[in-house]
């Protein structure tokens, strides 16, 4: 059954609180102009910004994650390259900046082999609420398939495999087309205090899905209403350059407890909108029964390209086409009216590609992180990219400042429904 929703156009964000962007500033965590990699090989460093393993013009960071001893681990899958997907970022400097070190040793990504302990590519990261370190390896360079996918859980502490989880061939692309496909980690959700039950939930943005593991079973979900891009969204408009873009689950989502009676998974395709939402017990039991989906009652003026939740319930968005960081508070509706912009930087803001909250050097909000990795990849797919300027970025703010004035900043608030949040049911398939 299908329940019409209001949709709110909306020709501006208004900024809630001027002032916030005179109190959060930018800082930088670390820039590159391109990416180079740490070696003791002297001929490997002689040749890494020529040669065709070491193409500093085909590597692009996406995503990044911090360690619990402050190490920074960043990816740049294999889309044409075939350097290390996943490193740590070194203490070493170059001349584009810091030097990445592969992770979690050079002989985990060596091209051609297809061993237990080979790593091949790698897009996204997720660290659970027992510090484990989950990534899949797609097994792809380009779009050639040349190893199987996995699922990999490390123990960072001592960088050794906690799992090792071989995908099916048929769940790692499109059912209808197997062209269409390549797999990435988007969150893992656990119960127990030692993490007994876990459950990982991994995009497929080229094919259109979402794959579920639940400790020991894996199996596919697809809905073109829901996991499939939006064929108005697919062009990005990023600081005057236009890059088309049809990509599907890209951005997964548990908000923390106290605000929704439910869990619920929030989603959305990169090349999109709107926002979905679906009960965590629909998912869990979804191999063998129906799933209900909600969608969200607001419709943005741009992409959303990354989003993450503070345990306070604040919610922070980089967009696409505005080059701004918005928030809302999941104590209130999502409305256009509890929405707001308190980050805005043309130049340092072009592409976010991926945010983590950390926690400060004490616990509670007003101590919280707010990371960001922007890399420009408007100019990246449309080959402007210019090697001699700064392109990729790790960026921080103090949470709490950036939201202090604004419609995001923490409240009072109650429990109430996903409907209380402007969320309504759309299908049940």
């Amino acid at each position: 059954m299908t329940t019409p929703f209001r949709t709110f156009r909306i020709l501006t964000i208004v900024l809630s609180c001027a002032g916030s962007l005179l109190t959060a500033e930018l800082g930088t965590i670390y820039q590159w102009k391109y990416i180079e990699y740490a070696s003791e090989d002297p001929l490997v460093k002689q040749t890494s910004r020529v040669s065709e393993e070491y193409n500093y013009t085909k590597i692009i960071p996406i995503d990044f994650q911090k360690t619990s001893d402050n190490r920074v681990l960043v990816t740049t899958p294999r889309f044409s390259h075939r350097a290390p997907s996943l490193s740590i970022v070194s203490a070493q400097i170059g001349d584009g900046g810091p030097l990445l070190e592969p992770y979690p040793s050079w002989d985990w990504h060596e091209t051609g082999s297809c061993g237990d302990e080979i790593i091949t590519s790698v897009s996204r990261l997720f660290t659970d609420s027992c510090g484990r370190l989950w990534f899949v390896d797609s097994g792809k360079i380009g779009s050639e398939q040349v190893c199987s996918a996995r699922l990999f859980a490390f123990n960072t502490t001592t960088d050794q495999v906690i799992h090792r989880v071989d995908i099916p061939n048929e769940l790692t692309h499109n059912s209808v087309n197997s062209s269409k496909g390549r797999l990435e980690i988007q969150i893992v959700e656990t119960r127990g205090d030692s993490c007994e039950e876990t459950w990982a939930y991994i995009g497929d943005p080229e094919g259109y899905g979402l794959v579920i593991w639940d400790g020991s079973d894996m199996w596919r979900l697809e809905n073109d209403d829901v996991y499939a891009p939006d064929s108005s969204a697919t062009t990005f408009s990023v600081a005057g350059e236009n890059v088309t873009l049809e990509l599907g689950t890209a951005i997964a989502r548990i908000p923390p407890p106290g605000f929704i009676d439910e869990d619920y998974l929030l989603l959305r395709p990169l090349s999109s909108f709107s926002d979905y939402a679906i009960r965590t017990e629909d998912l869990h039991n979804s191999k063998n029964s129906s799933v209900t989906y909600y969608k969200g009652n607001i419709t943005l003026p741009s992409q959303e390209l990354v989003r993450v939740f503070s345990k306070s319930g604040v919610l922070m968005g980089a967009l696409a086409s505005s080059l701004v960081v918005a928030c809302w508070n999941l104590a209130n509706p999502l409305a256009t009216e509890y929405v707001g912009t308190p980050l805005e930087d043309d130049e340092a803001l072009q592409f976010t590609s991926a945010a983590r909250i950390f926690e400060g050097s004490e616990p509670g909000f007003e101590y919280e992180e707010y990371w960001m990795m922007t890399n420009r990849y408007q100019k990246f797919a449309l080959g402007t990219m210019d090697f001699d300027d700064i392109n990729f970025r790790i960026l921080s703010v103090n949470i709490a400042d950036v939201v202090k004035g604004t419609v995001c900043a923490p409240s009072s608030h109650n429990t109430t429904s996903i409907e209380d949040k402007f969320f309504f049911e759309y299908e049940t398939v």
